[in-house]
């Protein structure tokens, strides 16, 4: 109790010491001009708030006494004074700092929002030191892996060919960074593809492009099993939480197509069947459809889907294997009327496309095609660039961070030229090829009129092997592959051959010459 008494006393006395004027007058004594406030300062509280800033702090503080102005650059990343920090990092000079250096340029960038640069950066460094499999690259790699993706849609990136050979050099190294800008490359390349698919995450918006690159590889390779494991364990799962009509609409025409490869006719029509009137693969479903069922040797039925699609397809669209198809099943049903008129329609409608074509060919500001994944990557790239170096140079930092956007935005006009001028290199190679195959039919027509014109019986069914219908021209329409929903001519013939002739047998109709 003692105790207490005296401890409340004392604190009163402290109080009324506080309040009175004795403190003022030792102010006044000698020693009182002596400035402590630069010595008698409160400990900073530090923030560090993620991976990255932890190693950093630690690294730092590992590395003992350094310069007082080297460790401002680290004080002011502490304190998330980013821009600040990263207008006196060049200034750094200190070897021993060079790798934190490193490392917090590559911070500063991804803070600051330069999403060009930092990617740019980070493949530079990955590439040529060991930093992906350093404390300072994981941490930096768990900050921004979860975003990396997410940064390159909504940013876009190009990846030239020389960024292309820095990532070859680290295909193998672990990093979410790394898994990104790899799946981003075998988009385009297609090296690789399935395997990046396994280490994105799966709601990745990635997985879904690469996955559609991958069966396209396979079958053309003929491994259909591995087109439709990777439809139903990969693109499966992720459409079940879609409601995107056009991934779905795609889906059902990578079915289509893989089963028509496989020769599941039937099965092929019913997802083609499935494609909504509203999806802008429509047409192009209905279109490659008509294979299926001229295959089925379903000609009725051909005729009644063209009949349906005339509106839609002839005259103002390119769907140039429609005029072949519908030349063809009127051969077929003996209508050499409609056939010929078919083919004039394809003479007179594609003519048109042909100058079309030539005249995009030679046109450096030719219109795309259409604007697919690879087109709006770049375009949002260009846009990005720009808007990241009027940024850096507003705020007057190096030009070593903008000179190189620059000279990038250049590139990418190139490559979106590029990318224009292959959509109508292709196209011209549709029409080359609908237009040889075209001949075929023309030959079959002109044959079969021949035929019932000489009034040839022939009763029941031709016993024609199959043959090659032409000599194979070189370098061009060399081969077809099976899985293009195209017929080529020996099986056109074929298809001729084996079906009840009712032409000659004077069940015609409309023969002309």
């Amino acid at each position: 109790m003692k105790k207490i008494v005296a401890s409340l006393i004392l604190i009163s006395s402290f109080g009324l010491l506080a309040e009175s004027n004795d403190l003022q007058k030792l102010e006044k004594l000698e020693g009182s001009d002596i400035d402590f406030t630069s010595q008698i300062r409160t400990q900073k509280q530090l923030n560090l708030d993620n991976p990255f800033v932890i190693q950093l702090f630690s690294s730092w503080k590992a590395l003992g006494p350094v310069e007082m102005s080297s460790n401002q650059w680290i004080e002011l990343i502490l304190d998330k004074q980013f821009a600040q920090a990263q207008s006196i990092l060049p200034t750094i000079s200190d070897p021993k700092l060079a790798k934190l250096k490193q490392a917090s340029e590559l911070y500063l960038l991804y803070q600051a929002g330069y999403v060009q640069s930092f990617f740019n950066k980070w493949i530079d460094v990955a590439s040529s030191t060991n930093f992906l499999q350093t404390e300072l690259g994981i941490a930096l790699d768990q900050i921004v892996g979860t975003n990396s993706t997410r940064l390159i849609i909504e940013n876009g990136f190009y990846l030239s060919t020389d960024k292309n050979m820095k990532l070859s050099k680290i295909e193998s190294l672990p990093s979410k960074i790394n898994y990104s800008l790899q799946a981003l490359k075998a988009l385009r390349t297609r090296e690789n593809a399935m395997s990046w698919i396994g280490k994105l995450d799966e709601s990745d918006p990635l997985r879904m492009p690469l996955a559609q690159t991958a069966i396209l590889h396979f079958a053309k390779e003929g491994k259909l099993g591995a087109s439709g494991k990777i439809l139903k364990d990969v693109i499966g799962p992720i459409l079940k939480k879609s409601n995107n009509e056009e991934e779905l609409s795609l889906y059902f025409m990578t079915l289509g197509r893989l089963l028509y490869q496989a020769g599941a006719l039937l099965e092929s029509k019913k997802y083609y069947d499935l494609i909504p009137e509203s999806s802008s693969y429509f047409l192009k479903a209905r279109t490659e459809s008509l294979w299926a069922y001229l295959r089925d040797k379903d000609y009725s039925r051909t005729k009644g889907e063209l009949a349906s699609l005339e509106l839609s397809i002839f005259n103002d669209k390119f769907y140039p294997e429609a005029y072949v198809v519908s030349a063809m099943a009127n051969v077929m049903m003996c209508e050499f009327n409609e056939s010929r008129a078919a083919i004039n329609r394809f003479i007179d409608v594609n003519r048109k496309w042909a100058k079309e074509i030539d005249k995009n060919l030679k046109d450096p500001k030719a219109k795309p095609v259409e604007v697919n994944f690879f087109l709006t990557n770049l375009e949002k790239a260009k846009a990005s660039l720009i808007k990241e170096k009027f940024t850096l140079e507003s705020h007057k930092l190096s030009d070593s961070y903008s000179k190189p956007l620059t000279e990038e935005v250049l590139a990418i006009d190139n490559a979106i030229s590029s990318e224009i001028r292959n959509q109508w290199s292709n196209r011209k190679v549709i029409l080359e090829t609908a237009l040889y195959k075209m001949k075929f039919v023309k030959i079959e027509l002109i044959s079969r009129m021949r035929a019932v014109e000489m009034n040839m019986q022939i009763a029941g069914r031709d016993e024609v092997s199959r043959q090659n219908a032409a000599t194979v021209r070189k370098n061009k329409n060399e081969m077809s592959f099976p899985r293009d929903r195209a017929l080529w001519g020996d099986e056109l013939f074929h298809m001729s051959a084996s079906v009840v002739n009712k032409c000659i047998s004077g069940q015609t109709k409309g023969i002309s010459r």
